[in-house]
């Protein structure tokens, strides 16, 4: 049987290079923003598709009304981008256009709606998921997930690691033969401390007690 072993390796060698990229560009950009210190915060508004646009103007109009003295005096300021609609994106064939991803790079905080994954075979041309795109290119890399059921006593905040395990080359499994293919994980210290650090300062902000680790 004939095996694919040298552009398996070199695929390899390409995906552990691109690693290397990312981590020193986190050791280089690791301070985070001082929000207090910006004299104007942007809030960019993805709007999406399908239900996207409808669910995040109602999600703009509350916040309107509750930021209204901010942005009377300028501190705050919306701005709405549309390009990650499905039909842009499988028009120009990206998951995520260049020029929408530099729109989201000047905001800093970002409110999405929705967006489809088309898949290969529904007719459409198959794209990754704009929200692993997004958690890559921003470097997101803290899920922050509350749950709270008081009659049963359970507050949790769960801190998941969104940028590293599968999500960071989940895409980009290689086959090496019809019977054999392979898929990567990747873990780096700096991903597992910065994961860590942001769990244990909320415990520790916040009065919890307990953290656990949990791997899936």
């Amino acid at each position: 049987m004939e095996y694919n072993i040298e552009d398996s390796k070199k695929k390899f060698e390409k995906i552990i290079l691109e690693q290397i990229e990312r981590v020193e560009s986190i050791l280089q950009n690791s301070e985070s923003v001082d929000f207090n210190k910006l004299e104007k915060i942007i809030i960019g508004v993805v709007l999406g598709d399908g239900i996207g646009p409808k669910i995040c103007q109602q999600t703009v109009d509350v916040l309107t009304g509750l930021l209204k003295d901010e942005i009377s005096v300028g501190k705050i300021e919306f701005r709405i981008i549309s390009g990650l609609t499905i039909e842009n994106r499988l028009e120009l064939g990206e998951t995520l256009p260049k020029d929408t991803l530099d729109e989201i790079k000047q905001c800093h905080v970002l409110l999405k709606g929705p967006t489809t994954t088309p898949q290969a075979g529904d007719g459409t041309k198959n794209l990754e998921s704009a929200n692993v795109a997004l958690r890559r290119e921003l470097d997101l890399f803290a899920n922050v997930r509350p749950i709270k059921v008081p009659n049963l006593g359970i507050d949790w905040t769960f801190f998941r690691e969104n940028t590293e395990g599968s999500y960071v080359v989940g895409s980009k499994g290689m086959k090496v033969h019809e019977q054999i293919s392979v898929d990567f994980c990747v873990t780096t210290q700096i991903g597992s401390e910065r994961i860590a650090r942001a769990a244990f300062d909320y415990a520790q902000k916040t009065g919890k007690k307990w953290l656990y680790s949990i791997v899936k």
